[in-house]
């Protein structure tokens, strides 16, 4: 099958970029299959081995103006404001909107997610394990990965965390001032943060928002380092409390995260990456919709198409309790 894959970016990202990752390694993973591959992008993209197709400005409205002609199957992975009339799957990777129109053949990142969106369909993200080296001995540090400027990402929590306990903690994802046992790493390849990432005692990730399936925990994962997070999203579904991770529902659980991470298995987390959330088992799963689609017409009918379902309040905010971000927290909703 001659397949499309869409993502209006430059492919491959130079740093950082969850979904633009995910877009290469699955038009890879299809070539390794027997498919043939293009990926729609923007202009300066090179994948190497990959027919890429250079995206017109504007022309994402209606990608089907500037497709080849031979395109058997069109796999975007952002909305599209108009529906294809060839077989297609549209994968959403954010927190829609109540504005946000989903067309039959949508499909989202968790089952979390996809409730999150009166739906039932859903594919979790997967990395390659062979790119990343297992572990086992770590290193008396902890690791922070994520856009430092994303407040939702929670950086501050980590950082007075990490400061309460006197242990050392590696930020990457984002410059600052390195002080005491805190240590900006900045933006770095790919080489770099694996060897990172495989020496950390854990991924400390305490996501105070809605995560549909987030990447950084996976690759974590990959490495055979636990992950430390909150209850929300997808991180139940991605994280086995006690056995490949930590998870905390207040600031007092985080405290004592570590006592809990006695119990964990470095193999375990390796392994939970290969059985479930590797490039393979995505690449089986994106298929059998594929094949779905192909075979027996649309995922669901009009009267029950996806919508955006979620409630905003149900996002336990992870923070510690100071009088301050209480405050913050009463007046904003926010931390």
């Amino acid at each position: 099958m001659h397949i499309l894959l869409f993502h209006d970016s430059k492919l491959p990202p130079p740093n950082y970029g969850g979904i633009e990752r995910i877009v290469v390694t699955l038009a890879e993973e299809y070539i390794r299959r027997g498919h043939k591959v293009s990926v729609l992008c923007k202009k300066g993209s090179k994948i190497n081995g990959i027919n890429v197709v250079e995206l017109p400005e504007n022309a994402h409205t209606n990608i089907e103006k500037v497709i080849p002609s031979d395109i058997e199957f069109i796999h975007s992975h952002q909305p599209l404001p108009i529906e294809p009339k060839r077989p297609y799957l549209i994968t959403i990777h954010g927190n829609g909107h109540l504005a946000e129109k989903y067309w039959p053949n949508t499909n989202f990142l968790s089952r979390s997610h996809a409730k999150n969106h009166n739906s039932s369909i859903y594919v979790f993200n997967g990395v390659d394990p062979q790119r990343y080296s297992f572990v086992e001995k770590k290193e008396e540090y902890y690791i922070f990965l994520a856009r430092t400027t994303w407040r939702v990402k929670n950086l501050k929590t980590c950082i007075a965390w990490a400061n309460d306990l006197n242990v050392k903690l590696k930020i990457i994802g984002g410059n600052g001032i390195s002080r005491g046992n805190i240590e900006y790493v900045g933006f770095v390849d790919d080489t770099v943060k694996a060897k990172i990432l495989g020496g950390a005692k854990a991924l400390i990730y305490p996501t105070n928002w809605d995560e549909p399936c987030a990447g950084a925990p996976l690759e974590a994962l990959a490495c055979g380092t636990p992950v430390i997070s909150s209850h929300n999203g997808c991180m139940p579904e991605m994280v086995t409390h006690g056995e490949t991770g930590v998870l905390c529902e207040n600031y007092n659980e985080l405290l004592k995260a570590d006592e809990i991470l006695k119990t964990v298995s470095t193999q375990a987390c390796r392994k939970k990456v290969e059985s479930q959330f590797s490039v393979q088992r995505m690449a089986d799963d994106y298929l059998k919709l594929f094949e779905h689609i192909c075979s027996q017409g649309k995922l669901v009918d009009q009267q029950n198409l996806p919508r955006y379902n979620f409630k905003k309040e149900s996002v336990r905010f992870l923070y510690k309790p100071t009088i301050v971000n209480q405050v913050r927290l009463m007046m904003t909703g926010k931390i």
